[in-house]
């Protein structure tokens, strides 16, 4: 069969099968990736093994399916960027900024020291570590919206920490990016820069993992200030150009452009992983006024096509047969991705002045892996540096992560919080007098006639336990009861 119908029945196979499962996932509450997930992981090299077939021999058809995933990444993240709330990041401040960091900071380092001792090499287990820190913002959100609990405080910062760590978790992974280069490899700035000082510029002076390190930041930084000085200054009169073209769909199409051409500054410039350049223009995008004519034309191309190949082909890049004899690094990376984020955000959120059952119910929340940890594993497998047994791993921990979440955010809104009191918003509180009005009774018909004076009013206060008529004199009587 020719590249090109192999590459067609790919898709027709594919595409349906994700879509179906994401549909069915989204009708019990599950999150629509979870579904793209396991339809890979069914088809791949565990179950059904689809891509080894004698239909898709000669493998042409499975690179290109693969390169279409990894486009599908670009779209995923500059979406991503697009659909950033600004404003929220903002007005989250400080305390969902501690949240986010400590949030990152603790995962990594626990992922890294898991991975090292149960043996991996200093780069896997920072790989690991790395793929642990970023939250899912829409797994978050969901489960919020589903408790009510959107505008409440612990609400506010985990949508805004969420947020923000998305980001943190993109500059861990720029920094991974770049420590992978080897040193045959030529292709971007920093690596060039740094072979030609190690070969022309005292090469003994410093050691090269130094001055390999410092190129890499400061080209990280150019990438970032030059990249989004650019699009600010020249994004919106570009769109504005494009609209005034006759031609079909000219917008989404030269946007496109834009991302890919992001993407390949990112690796080139910035030496770091081209999600985080289409990351950055999306970002741009999101304080645009053409924020939602981009969104809604990518919406079809990048939900209807790109992004589920992706999730669909980690999944066929997962063997859950790798798990046999790595159950205990199982264990303990979920282990280690839950304690992580309770420890991390939990106690910056108590820190910050949250009482501990709110400062829980944030951990909680910040637990659910998703978008950007699938990201970094996959970047991992393309690399050489995840082999099978990581990438099952990750892929587990994702899946089991983001079922729990739900459950357990859930679980500690029905903890009562002592400033959910003082605040008046928890749950079941009665109102103490929501009517009061005076009332006529005849002297003989009265409860209380014999102890209240015969010229003293009595008043009907209803509560949310009922109804009861009181006697007031000089002072109010209080009387729920």
């Amino acid at each position: 069969m020719q590249p090109a119908l192999q590459l067609a029945l790919l898709l027709a196979i594919l595409l349906p099968a994700g879509k179906c499962a994401a549909s069915f996932c989204s009708r019990f509450g599950i999150p629509a990736i979870l579904g793209e997930l396991l339809v890979g992981v069914l088809l791949g090299p565990g179950a059904v093994n689809l891509l080894h077939l004698h239909l898709f021999q000669g493998g042409q058809a499975t690179g290109a399916l693969l390169l279409l995933a990894q486009v599908g990444g670009f779209v995923l993240m500059f979406l991503a960027g697009v659909e950033t709330d600004v404003d929220r990041m903002r007005e989250a401040g400080t305390t969902a900024f501690l949240v986010a960091l400590f949030g990152v900071i603790w995962p990594f380092l626990l992922g890294a020291g898991v991975g090292h001792l149960f043996g991996l090499s200093w780069i896997t287990a920072c790989f690991l570590g790395g793929a642990l820190t970023a939250t899912s913002v829409s797994i978050s959100a969901r489960t919020l919206m589903d408790a009510g609990q959107m505008s409440s405080a612990e609400g506010t910062v985990i949508l805004g920490a969420a947020v923000i760590d998305d980001v943190l978790g993109l500059f861990v992974l720029a920094f991974l990016a770049a420590s992978i280069m080897t040193k045959g490899q030529s292709f971007g700035v920093a690596p060039m820069a740094s072979a030609w000082l190690q070969h022309h510029a005292a090469p003994a002076a410093v050691h090269p993992l130094i001055v390999q390190m410092a190129l890499i930041s400061i080209s990280v930084g150019l990438f970032f200030v030059i990249g989004y000085g650019a699009a600010k200054r020249w994004l919106d009169p570009l769109i504005l150009q494009l609209r005034r073209l006759t031609a079909n769909e000219a917008v989404p199409s030269c946007v496109l452009a834009l991302v890919l051409l992001y993407a390949l500054s990112a690796e080139w410039l910035g030496s770091v992983a081209g999600i985080t350049g289409a990351y950055l223009l999306g970002y741009v995008f999101a304080t645009s006024e053409y924020k939602a004519d981009v969104e809604r034309s990518f919406y079809a191309i990048g939900h209807g096509l790109l992004i589920p190949l992706f999730f669909v082909s980690i999944g066929l890049s997962s063997d859950y047969r790798a798990l046999g004899g790595h159950w205990a690094l199982l264990s303990a990376t979920l282990a280690v991705a839950i304690i992580g984020k309770l420890i991390g955000c939990g106690f910056a959120a108590l820190a910050s002045g949250m009482d501990w059952v709110r400062s829980l119910r944030v951990g909680c929340g910040m637990i659910s892996r998703g978008e950007v940890g699938l990201i970094v594993t996959a970047m991992g497998a393309s690399t050489g540096i995840f082999g099978r047994s990581e990438v099952a791993v990750m892929v587990a921990v994702v899946l089991l992560t983001t079922l729990l979440t739900p459950l357990v955010l859930r679980g500690t809104f029905h903890l009562r919080s002592q400033q959910d009191v003082e605040e008046g918003l928890a749950k079941g509180a009665p109102t103490q007098i929501a009517v009061v009005r005076p009332i006529s009774l005849p002297p003989e018909t009265r409860p209380d006639s014999a102890e209240a004076p015969p010229n003293e009013p009595t008043f009907r206060v209803r509560t949310s336990r009922g109804t009861d008529s009181v006697s007031l004199g000089n002072e109010a009587v209080s009387n729920p009861d």
